[in-house]
């Protein structure tokens, strides 16, 4: 359980302090009572011993690490998401940011049992500056000593939002027929910048027939590699091309290096495998924050997507082999999808490649404070496939919502003193606690018996 030392009422603390420290212990009081609650109303008809389980959560603090509206300084909401992720075995965190000191204040007052495994932060813009994080209490769940970032291959990229772009530098030009000019008002997305405006969003202009590009120098026509040839001799090829050099499937054109934008990525946050051990039960577990993009854009929804694809797919890939080594262990990948909902694309990318999100999960609302959306997820691959004496048995599954406990609504006026600018006391709180709620699921882990029965 975590340790409340900061808590305590000290001599030469004022009115204030004292009121503060006493009403925050207070709502730990209803917090830990209503977590008891919780975990407990889910479970199978007869009481389950948990020596006998393994709970599993996966949760979005939002921008954990920064410092917008004033973030966790005041150290209140660390205790309240300390007491949450305590009633976890291992939980997956994402948008944990590179600096990790207000993160080493949560994993001191979770206290000496706990431990933690992280990524380093992925570089570029959608990286966002985050980590992939894994929390666990090493009295209940064993870090197996295995881990790693989940990479595509070279020939199964995601294709970035914008498709492929050649970059117009003065040596590129685009030469249209007599008479055409494209100037004039475009359906557009804006936002405000510096006093003006600026796209917010890439406007594509359909050229008319009949246009030419110009090359710039640096470029060369390439013959692909297996081209059946003459050869004159030693080292030498005879090579016919077309004149004009139409398209062919075996010719290519070359640009000079930096001349496309960089639309064939990796993840935008790499993905980030485990492996853990809980008593008898063996699972890899693959946390991952999903591109988002924008909701309203398809481009950018297929981008998300086919990130989703691409990351079962590898994983499932992975697993395949896995189990030529070790076939009791299970494979999950849980975290922020920022999947739509069911009957979705996202969703059905998600449940590809033998993934499945059981069916404990399935009813949940949403795990976004609205309970609107179904960002975060858990799934499992190939859950029913026979792995001896162990499976995977759920003993029960929910998200948590920590609001009807802690900044309640009916605190706002407790916190408006602490609200600047045009933000929302709704907007506000998403920075101590989070926009995410913590979605878990628990697995049985003592398989003894059947492990006893399987012995001839």
């Amino acid at each position: 359980m975590p340790f409340y030392a900061g808590l305590k009422i000290r001599t030469n603390d004022d009115a204030a302090t004292k009121a503060r420290k006493q009403r925050v212990a207070g709502k730990l009081i209803d917090l830990r009572a209503a977590l008891a609650h919780h975990f407990a109303a889910p479970a199978a008809p007869e009481p389950v011993d948990r020596l006998q389980t393994v709970r599993i959560g996966t949760w979005n603090i939002r921008e954990f690490g920064n410092s917008k509206s004033g973030g966790r300084d005041d150290g209140e909401s660390l205790y309240y998401i300390a007491e949450i992720v305590s009633n976890f075995d291992i939980v997956a965190l994402q948008e944990i940011r590179a600096d990790l000191d207000e993160f080493s204040k949560l994993m001191r007052l979770l206290g000496p049992e706990w431990d933690y495994v992280a990524t380093d932060v992925t570089d570029g813009g959608p990286g966002n500056g985050e980590r992939m994080v894994f929390a666990y209490n090493r009295s209940r769940a064993w870090f197996r000593n295995i881990a790693g970032e989940l990479t595509l291959a070279e020939d199964g990229k995601i294709r970035a939002a914008f498709g492929e772009r050649i970059k117009l530098d003065p040596a590129v030009e685009i030469v249209l027929p007599p008479g055409i000019d494209l100037s004039g008002t475009y359906d557009a997305r804006l936002r405000s910048k510096s006093g003006g405006k600026v796209l917010d969003r890439d406007v594509e202009i359909d050229l008319p027939p009949g246009c030419t590009l110009k090359l710039p120098d640096g470029c060369s026509v390439v013959v692909t590699r297996n081209t059946p040839v003459v050869s004159p001799g030693t080292g030498k090829a005879d090579i016919d091309l077309p004149a004009p050099i139409v398209g062919e499937e075996r010719l290519r054109l070359r640009f000079p290096n930096d001349s496309f934008d960089d639309s064939l990525r990796q993840f935008a946050r790499t993905p980030y495998l485990i492996s853990f051990q809980a008593g008898w039960l063996k699972i890899n577990l693959c946390t991952v924050h999903i591109y988002y993009g924008d909701d309203d854009d398809p481009a950018k929804m297929e981008q998300r997507r086919r990130e989703i694809e691409l990351l079962t797919a590898a994983l499932a890939k992975k697993a395949d082999g896995e189990l030529k080594h070790d076939r009791s262990a299970f494979l999950g990948v849980l975290g922020d999808f920022n999947i739509i909902g069911a009957g979705h694309p996202t969703m059905a990318a998600l449940e590809s490649s033998g993934f499945v999100v059981p069916q404990a999960l399935q009813s949940i609302p949403g795990s976004n404070v609205e309970r609107d959306k179904h960002y975060d997820q858990i799934a499992f691959w190939k859950p029913d496939r026979d792995r001896g004496y162990v499976k995977l048995d759920i003993i029960g599954a929910d998200v948590f919502d920590y609001y009807e406990h802690v900044y309640t609504d009916a605190d706002e006026p407790i916190y408006a003193p602490q609200i600047t600018g045009n933000t929302s006391y709704g907007t506000w709180r998403t920075y101590k606690m989070s926009d995410h709620l913590p979605m878990w699921i628990e697995l049985r882990s003592n398989f003894s018996q059947e492990y006893l029965e399987a012995i001839p």
